[in-house]
């Protein structure tokens, strides 16, 4: 379901959905080779104006998939605690979906990957948060 009020950024089949900010060397690459039906927006600012948001939100309308998309300097906790707010702010229109979290940082510290504080976003999502450095590419 797309978001009422809101416009995708991506065609409705678009092959590759890219999540990134000019300047930022940070990206995520959704490709999306089965064609199908895919929405995009960008929450912070846009869908969600103020208070703790992630940047994106990319869909698969096909899959009832939802990838909540967070582009970071270096702080895991603070873009875990984003992507869990925006989760819980759209909690009505992502109801039906399985939520995947993404955070793409531009460097991280050893000792923050294995913080408390970041580790329980580990356990709690498990295999549905995929952190990297620089950029994640996945098929959507």
């Amino acid at each position: 379901m797309a978001l009422k009020g809101f416009e995708s950024l991506c065609s409705p089949r678009a092959s590759q959905i890219i999540s990134g900010d000019k300047g930022n060397p940070q990206y995520h690459k959704g490709n999306n080779p089965s064609g199908a039906y895919v929405t995009h927006y960008k929450i912070d600012g846009t869908v969600i104006k103020e208070g703790n948001r992630c940047d994106y939100l990319l869909m698969n309308e096909d899959t009832r998939t939802a990838y909540l998309i967070e582009l970071k300097g270096s702080d895991l906790v603070k873009a875990a605690r984003q992507l869990e707010a925006t989760g819980k702010l759209l909690a009505r229109e992502l109801a039906g979906y399985q939520l995947r979290y993404r955070i793409i940082a531009n460097k991280c510290k050893t000792q923050e990957i294995y913080s408390c504080a970041y580790r329980k976003y580990q356990i709690r999502w498990k295999e549905r948060l995929v952190q990297k450095t620089g950029s994640i590419i996945e098929t959507i």
